[in-house]
């Protein structure tokens, strides 16, 4: 994994820790009724935390596409370069099995 992917493996754990301590904090205080009325001023809040898992969770999918997409690509090109190799291989094999038959003319009785 590069450093890129490790950050933002790391934001997006954080993130999920943070939305787990949320919630077992509200699942703790559910009998705590002034707890959970002086929360809702703060609903508008978790939109936007929600929009920023769902952006976290797109970023993630197009990357790895993308990566996807890269290495198959990759995968392709190297393919063409052994396959191209071997022609290469073979054409000198063929041209080493051609100089060492003895030539029509050149035979000895």
């Amino acid at each position: 994994m590069n450093k890129r992917r490790i950050i933002f493996f790391t934001i997006f754990g954080v993130y999920h820790l943070i939305v787990f301590i949320f919630s077992s904090y509200i699942d703790v205080q559910k009998s705590d009724l002034g707890v959970l009325t002086s929360l809702y001023k703060y609903i508008f809040l978790f939109k936007y935390g929600a929009f920023l898992g769902i952006a976290l969770f797109l970023i993630d999918f197009i990357w790895t596409w993308r990566e996807i997409k890269h290495v198959s690509r990759e995968s392709d090109s190297l393919k063409f370069e052994i396959n191209n190799l071997k022609a290469k291989v073979y054409d000198l094999q063929e041209e080493a099995k051609a100089s060492a038959l003895p030539k029509e003319g050149s035979e000895t009785k």
